[in-house]
């Protein structure tokens, strides 16, 4: 059997499993489409029908929607950025322990490894005002006058923030350190035999290297951050200033019942996550072919 005849083969081995997993992607998102440009109210049978582009005019002029899609590039920014940069500290320490490093990776994954309702029902429990157990250890150190409202209406976005951060950071730790190990030692030996220094060692060879890895890292967590609802949603319910598009699609098609408009938003943040996966894909290219 030659080279085509087994490419051959293994089309059709996979053709059944391909099958399904496209079908099972596109069928939500087809039905969504289609549903964008319908008028489709759940309370209001009477008005259903074809609605052309009405929607998504509607979508222009509602201040709510750029309101939130606002809080969801901020929360994703800050959240994406900070977890990049404790990440990448947290995997040049990890790289450089020889003893123990099979134990600081497993509590390193420990966070990340909640569940993401479990973690969000235990920071709600921590940032308390009344009974949390940051106001109480920042009361007992004499820090803090009146209790602190961590999830109140100034608070409360820094507050989802960090605990994003705390959850996720490994994840984006994990695959740098991965990246870390991938860069052949020969480098550094040269870079020492030049007397390079750290931070020379660290810019010309550690981070070029790295950064088709910090784009993997950034491309997953973007993605991910910009979809965020579970996190939020326990947290504040998207209260005080932190409801972002998920949320606000949520309450339209679940609470307010208008599938139509509902559809119309789901397909605008499957174009805005898909035009943000496409550009950081075409990051990923170039820093491979610089590699």
């Amino acid at each position: 059997m030659n080279a085509r005849q087994r490419a051959r083969l293994a089309f059709w081995l996979l053709a059944p499993a391909l099958t399904f997993v496209v079908v099972l992607g596109a069928f939500p998102v087809l039905s969504q489409f289609a549903l964008s440009f319908t008028k489709f109210n759940l309370k209001f049978a009477d008005e259903r029908g074809f609605a052309g582009l009405s929607n998504f005019a509607q979508l222009v002029s509602d201040g709510i929607f750029w309101q939130d899609l606002g809080h969801t590039a901020y929360f994703t920014v800050v959240s994406v950025g900070l977890e990049l940069v404790l990440g990448l500290a947290a995997a040049l320490v990890l790289n450089r322990v020889l003893r123990g490093r099979t134990a600081m990776n497993s509590s390193l994954m420990v966070p990340w490894a909640l569940p993401t309702v479990v973690a969000a029902t235990m920071w709600s429990l921590l940032l308390n005002d009344r009974i949390g157990l940051v106001n109480s250890v920042l009361e007992r150190l004499g820090l803090m006058g009146e209790p602190i409202v961590w999830l109140g209406p100034r608070l409360a976005m820094t507050s989802v923030i960090l605990a994003d951060v705390w959850k996720t950071t490994p994840f984006v730790a994990i695959i740098l350190l991965a990246g870390l190990k991938s860069i052949p030692s020969q480098y550094y030996e040269a870079a020492a035999l030049d007397g390079a220094g750290r931070w020379a060692v660290f810019h010309s060879i550690t981070l070029p290297l790295l950064k088709p890895f910090i784009a993997i890292a950034v491309l997953f967590r973007t993605m991910d951050a910009f979809r965020v609802f579970d996190l939020i949603w326990v947290l504040t319910g998207g209260a005080s200033r932190t409801e972002t598009l998920s949320i606000y699609i949520y309450k339209t098609l679940f609470r307010y019942g208008d599938l139509g408009y509902g559809s119309t938003m789901t397909v605008a943040l499957f174009a805005i996550v898909f035009v943000l996966s496409l550009g950081l894909i075409r990051f990923m290219r170039i820093s491979g072919e610089t590699r």
